[in-house]
């Protein structure tokens, strides 16, 4: 519900529903165009759209209509936009009319809201001019001082042609069921007015109030609804359609609401009292009624028990018949039953012992068709196996003659090579003790092959060495023993003994 009308500017047509939903009063919206919308235009649907260009109002090319339809509009130049965007939607409108006074004059409130659209869809049979009509003649703020004014003026003629109590039941929605009161029924003086209950307890009311009540109702039904067409005909030509009126609410002052409340307060404490009375009444009768149904119960109760327990007696005895018989049958099956299980184990065993006979004598077969078999494929495989040995032996020996007949001419071949190569590794192995000899200090070379000589010559030697070294060593001892034995020998027998020269 909406307090005010207003209009609004919006930066983009995208952002019209978005604005129209959360304002629950904005009727007209005066969208720009983007940069980025600079050769098309959108119009969303649910909304009157009037276009422009160098802002003056441009009629749909194909419809001539001055209200353009929802959809994309391309090369369209940026002269061309669209410059308002009016709601489709019924409104529902809130007036509150203060200081009415009534007939009887008691000052009163009344809150009146109006449910309008705006007119022009052509869909419905109405003229699509009437959306300029309302904007450019009229516009949300004069159509909230056009309503304002003329509700003001309607609901204080209408607060003025009633009592407070008739104004207080034109309420809308306090309708008062018809089929319950027939007025015509009631004398003018109320010489009928008896207290009557409602069936639902509500409380208890006289007649001549449901009579008032239902008047006031219906009295105002019909002045809402002849507001609605004096405000239908004004706003009409100027683009709005006025679709409901309603008075939702009527404030009386507060010494009359109190002695209203007081008179609902007897009333019901009246229809508390008849209620309690019949409840306690109720609850004596139904405690009768348990009490009856309890002995009742228990009368069927034993009825039933002395029933059952002679069904169950005659049951018993067929359940013993029964018994006795299934003994007896269950007799004669067991010794039918063994007679015919011995007469299939003889068979079975008398099937068995033929089966194994077949199968041991199959096995015997078999077996000796196998031994058979195998007997002839290995004499079959020996017989393979000789031949193969004897042409891989005859192979072989011919591969061994073919190789050392390769290697007899090959070693023709190679044996200059091969004497050389054993030439030239013994002078390797010449010149390897050579350079071992050269590189041996301790090397005495002899130009005698005497061999005292030469032993006099190492001895020189090896004592030469010791006197660089400048002392004693077991080889010098040696060596001197050496020299002795060699300047004695000439002088000396083989007994040791001197001879002469």
């Amino acid at each position: 519900m909406a307090d005010q009308l207003i209009s609004n500017d919006c930066n983009t047509v995208g952002k019209a529903i978005h604005m129209l939903s959360e304002e629950t009063g904005l009727l007209v919206l005066r969208p720009g165009r983007p940069i980025s919308q600079f050769f098309y235009f959108t119009i969303p649907s649910g909304m009157y759209a009037l276009v422009t260009r160098h802002g003056a109002d441009v009629d749909h090319p194909g419809l001539k209509s001055a209200v353009w339809p929802a959809g994309l509009y391309l090369s369209q130049p940026p002269w061309v936009r669209v410059s308002n965007l009016v709601t489709m939607q019924s409104v529902v409108f809130d007036l509150p009319v203060k200081g009415c006074k009534t007939k009887d004059n008691v000052t009163v409130q009344m809150d009146v809201s109006i449910v309008f659209r705006i007119l022009g869809d052509a869909s419905r049979g109405e003229d699509p001019e009437l959306v300029r009509t309302f904007v450019h003649r009229l516009g949300p703020r004069g159509l909230q001082q056009q309503l304002t004014d003329a509700m003001d003026e309607a609901v204080r003629g209408i607060a003025r042609s009633m009592t407070h109590t008739e104004v207080y039941g034109a309420r809308s929605g306090g309708r008062v069921n018809s089929a319950l009161l027939d007025a015509s029924k009631i004398d003018d003086d109320g010489s009928a007015a008896e207290e009557t209950k409602d069936d639902v307890f509500e409380g208890s009311s006289n007649v001549i109030d449901k009579i008032a009540a239902k008047k006031a109702s219906q009295k105002g039904e019909d002045v809402t609804e002849k507001m609605r067409v004096i405000l239908e005909r004004q706003f009409a030509p100027q683009g709005v359609g006025i679709e409901d009126v309603m008075i939702k609410s009527v404030t009386l002052p507060a010494d009359i609401t109190q002695q209203m409340q007081q008179k609902t307060m007897i009333i019901s404490a009246n229809a508390q009292q008849r209620m309690q009375h019949e409840n306690e009444m109720q609850t004596t009768r139904m405690n009768e009624q348990i009490e009856t149904l309890f002995q009742t119960f228990h009368e069927t109760r034993e009825a039933e028990v002395t029933s059952g327990e002679e069904r169950v007696s005659r049951e018993q005895i067929l359940l013993n018949d029964a018994k006795a018989d299934a003994k007896k049958n269950e007799a004669n099956i067991k010794e039918e039953y063994s007679l015919i299980i011995d007469r299939l184990k003889a068979d079975t065993s008398l099937e068995v012992q033929r089966i194994t006979d077949n199968m041991t004598f199959e096995l015997e077969k078999m077996e000796a068709d196998a031994k058979k078999a195998a007997a002839e494929l290995k004499a079959d495989t020996q017989l393979q196996v000789q031949t193969l040995i004897s042409e891989a032996s005859y192979t072989a020996a011919k591969n061994n003659a073919q190789k050392f007949q390769i290697l007899s001419e090959a070693e023709g071949k190679i044996a200059p090579w091969l004497e050389k190569k054993n030439q030239f590794a013994t002078k390797e192995k010449e010149m390897s003790v050579y350079n071992s000899l050269a590189e041996n200090k301790d090397l005495v070379i002899s130009g005698s092959s005497n061999s005292d000589i030469n032993m006099i010559s190492i001895a020189d030697a090896i004592l030469h060495a010791n006197n660089h070294a400048k002392g004693n060593s077991r080889s010098a001892l040696i060596a001197e023993l050496a020299l002795m034995n060699k300047g004695t020998a000439p002088y000396m027998g083989n007994n040791g003994e001197k001879i002469e020269s």
